[in-house]
């Protein structure tokens, strides 16, 4: 794989200097391959490092949850800065650029399995370990192939290129380097379903406390997503009933829904991404300064430029009943004409530091009943439906047919909206992008993000999405 080029493998060795408290080094300025992973506490320092990878600009700590809104129909640029104005745009090549990022992340987690099968650690350890690994190589899979990609339930032919490069060996050394090429979708996805399911099963009698770390409950969470990407609905199902009966993560009541997303820790997350202070993004990058002028809810002028704001489609949907619009703001100074969203919003008590809920309770009832009415079953379809209408207060329906599965994307774009999803949902689905300045087709090259152009001049097994 051309990432995994010989600065990518110095880039990896340095990367395990943060672990210096933990691991003796000689030299002090490096660490050598061989040595850095032979003890339980180097591999669980390296183990959170490849967790603090998602606190990148270019995960979670803003692309992955801002730029699906940016680039679609839920967001309107606010023209109070020139960040993402790009993305807001859909230029060539303003898109989600997360594949460097996850490489540098896969390579260290597959390092660290190499070191657990060359080693002898204690077996509850060991499988405590690879449970974690699997389930964040399941994620960033996940996110390089529907960033990358087109998904099975929706796909170009004549521009297909195929999944993303999989690699299964961690490399240490430049000698190990395999320049891969891109593995068939299918691929992809079988090599994201083995790791999550090896992630439930290890951690399955392991008694995880916090969503900050991996558990079974959210392994199976994850998988009900990339399931639902795969139009493999029966495992859907399957997969919500055990992320739901391992009890990790509480569904919100309509009294409590406000008040969850001003937690540090969202009552309802079965896995986030956790910020500390010394991990704030700042003032100018944050999902805060993206989505917000406000600091707080007692905020009375702007505290930065609050770029992403509700498109009028958008706000159109939310009836006036509706609990959800409670977190919708009015913004400030050069943004008093239009409204903001508040579901990221210092919630730590820290300016600009917010952890971000990856997968939440209410996406499961959202994947289910997608499932449920995609398989005919609609009396359960509309079960799953009526608990995300009825907590935010609004009346209970019985829908078939198209009708039913319109509502059920219509409530996901309400209650996933701003956390990362609505243009891959819009990519799974084949559906052009609508926005003010005129249509984005399904079909147009902009649809998937450019593999960058280094890769690419590389590794001459590596092929460009099309249009770039």
């Amino acid at each position: 794989m051309k990432t995994l080029n010989k600065y990518l493998i110095l880039f990896l060795m340095i990367s395990f200097t943060a672990c210096e408290s933990l691991v003796e080094t000689n030299p002090q300025q490096s660490i050598d391959a061989d040595e850095a992973l032979t003890s339980p506490e180097a591999v669980r320092a390296a183990t959170n490092s490849v967790f603090s990878r998602l606190r990148a600009i270019s995960q979670y700590g803003r692309d992955l949850i801002a730029i699906p809104e940016v680039l679609t129909d839920n967001s309107m640029q606010a023209g109070t800065g020139i960040r993402l104005t790009g993305e807001a745009n859909n230029q060539p090549g303003a898109h989600i650029n997360n594949w460097q990022s996850s490489y540098y992340a896969i390579n260290e987690a597959n390092l660290i399995l190499r070191a657990l099968e060359e080693n002898s650690f204690n077996v509850d350890f060991k499988n405590e370990i690879e449970g974690q690994i699997r389930f964040l190589l399941g994620l960033y899979y996940h996110n390089l192939v529907r960033t990358y990609a087109y998904d099975p339930t929706a796909v170009i032919e004549e521009n297909n290129r195929g999944g993303v490069p999989i690699l299964k060996f961690g490399i240490r050394n430049t000698n190990e380097i395999v320049l891969e090429a891109r593995a068939p979708i299918n691929e992809v996805y079988e090599y994201i379903y083995e790791n999550l399911e090896k992630s439930y099963s290890l951690l399955e009698n392991v008694n995880t406390q916090t969503p900050h770390y991996a558990s079974h409950g959210a392994a199976a969470a994850l998988l009900s997503r990339v399931a639902l990407y795969n139009g493999d609905y029966q495992k859907v199902v399957l997969e919500v009933e055990k992320a739901l009966d391992s009890g990790i993560g509480t569904f919100q009541s309509n009294q409590n829904y406000f008040s969850s997303w001003r937690q540090e820790i969202h009552p309802e997350s079965i896995f986030e991404v956790v910020f500390m202070t010394n991990e704030n993004v700042g003032q100018n990058e944050s999902l805060r300064a993206t989505f917000t002028t406000r600091f707080n809810d007692q905020t009375t002028t702007a505290t930065s430029h609050g770029l992403a704001v509700f498109s009028e489609d958008l706000l159109t949907l939310f009836a006036e009943e509706d609990v959800r619009r409670s977190l919708i703001y009015r913004g400030l100074g050069m943004n008093s004409g239009v409204f903001e969203t508040t579901k990221f919003f210092s919630r730590s008590g820290i300016n600009n530091l917010d952890n971000v809920p990856v997968i939440r309770v209410s996406e499961l009832y959202l994947n289910r009943a997608e499932a449920y009415a995609r398989l005919g079953n609609i009396d359960l379809a509309n079960e799953d439906l009526n608990v995300i209408r009825q907590r935010a207060g609004l009346e209970a329906v019985e829908l078939q047919g198209e009708a039913l599965i319109e509502e059920i994307l219509t409530q996901r774009r309400i209650e996933l909206a701003f956390e990362g999803h609505r243009s891959f949902d819009l990519k799974r689905l084949g559906r052009d992008i609508v926005k003010e300045f005129g249509i984005i087709p399904f079909d147009d090259f902009r649809t998937l993000a450019r593999i960058p152009i280094r890769e690419v001049d590389i590794n001459n097994n590596l092929l460009q999405n099309p249009g770039y």
